[in-house]
């Protein structure tokens, strides 16, 4: 587990520093209809809050899910449409699947908010080669991958890291 990481984060960190930089569009919360959240499934109904707020707003959601491997006998209910991206699918390195990575790169959204765990690097991997205009999450060394970054400490509950992104994307105004 700790090699897996290891690479994840080596080839992160590559992608970040041969990349070109990308150009984001911004988006406020009013212009965009559909919004991406990676999360955690430990974290589910913490985030099934925030897409409640979201639907609130008349937004659609879409959802991709980290499975951790752990625990084994633990049962998760998810429902079919989310991307279900599992830890005991990854190869040897750490890395998903191609299929896995295509399904992500094909989901398709105007924002795309990481409510993920500080060490959940195969979702950061995801969201590093994600096409997605307008990126939002935390700061950490992972701050290039976003386009919004909000600092969250580990104590913050999720909705209200979550309510901080949405005053910050109704205060963005672009053309």
């Amino acid at each position: 587990m700790i090699f897996r990481k290891y690479f994840l984060k080596r080839k992160i960190q590559s992608i970040l520093k041969n990349s070109p930089v990308r150009k984001p569009r911004f988006c406020s919360l009013h212009e965009a209809k559909t919004f991406l959240i990676s999360f955690n499934i430990r974290d589910k109904e913490q985030i099934m809050k925030c897409a409640d707020k979201l639907a609130e707003l008349d937004k659609r959601t879409i959802f991709c899910v980290l499975i951790p491997r752990k625990p084994k006998n633990a049962v998760y209910d998810i429902d079919p449409a989310w991307l279900a991206v599992r830890e005991d699918e990854l190869d040897k390195q750490g890395f998903p699947t191609e299929d896995t990575r295509l399904a992500f790169e094909n989901l398709k959204a105007d924002v795309m908010i990481d409510l993920t765990r500080a060490g959940d690097f195969v979702m950061h991997y995801l969201q590093l080669l994600h096409t997605g205009s307008f990126k939002v999450g935390t700061q950490s060394f992972l701050n290039k991958i976003f386009d919004l970054t909000v600092t969250r400490k580990d104590r913050d509950e999720l909705s209200q890291f979550f309510e901080h992104i949405l005053f910050y994307l109704r205060t963005i105004r672009s053309n």
